[in-house]
């Protein structure tokens, strides 16, 4: 049987996971860089703010007001950082008009770092997962995103990083939906192998469903 969810939170919120802080991460093969890339990576790195996950909520607010509290508010990536974004990334902001992206969180994975970003645009807004390996940033998963057509019809993907079955790893959970009006909702949970440090879809995980709920905002408030 799982646990509630609210028990959860206290547990993850109470004890820290193995191994959990800020580490040197990403230089594993550091005598391989240039002295180019290998600053490159660490102002990359620098812009990011540690924090200890123990459950964590990852969704689009698309408008963060000043005073609201918002892990994920992030500083705005200068065009050095968005560079060492893969191309498909940096095909979505050319410039800062058409978009902006942001620095967020740096949280613990497998003995490195993982590097959460941050894209708002007119259009779509989305959050990402980064690990940096080998001095490359490599895309790990789509967290959250929210793009909006006429009111109520948001398509939305929401995620929760925590860990399921306390082995020390995190483990993810996302849900998503066409639109805000929409009761159907599609459910997926990841783990990530200590062999890979990939995200991998399981069936194995007992999730508390009744707590994972979508973040509701303005645009995307349900109609019925």
């Amino acid at each position: 049987m799982y646990r509630p969810l609210t028990a959860l939170i206290v547990l993850f919120f109470s004890i820290s996971l193995t191994g959990q802080g800020h580490v040197d991460v990403g230089f594993e093969e550091r005598t391989e860089l240039t002295p180019e890339l290998a600053a490159a990576t660490a102002a990359f790195v620098e812009d990011f703010e540690p924090t200890d996950v123990g459950f964590l909520h990852v969704y689009i607010d698309p408008s963060v007001d000043p005073l609201e509290t918002y892990l994920l508010r992030g500083i705005e990536m200068d065009s050095n950082g968005v560079a060492l974004l893969p191309a498909e990334f940096q095909e979505m902001a050319p410039d800062s008009s058409k978009g902006k992206f942001y620095a967020t969180l740096a949280m613990m994975g497998i003995e490195e770092n993982l590097y959460i970003t941050r894209f708002m645009s007119p259009t779509r807004s989305q959050i990402d997962m980064f690990a940096v390996r080998n001095g490359k940033v490599d895309h790990l998963k789509t967290l959250a995103y929210l793009e909006c057509g006429t009111p109520g019809e948001c398509a939305q993907l929401d995620s929760y990083i925590t860990d399921l079955n306390l082995d020390t790893t995190f483990d993810l959970v996302q849900i998503s939906r066409k639109n805000a009006a929409d009761d159907e909702m599609v459910r997926s949970v990841y783990t990530m192998p200590r062999t890979t440090r990939m995200w991998a879809e399981t069936q194995e995980l007992e999730v508390p469903w009744e707590g994972i709920t979508f973040y509701e905002h303005p645009s995307a408030a349900r109609t019925h």
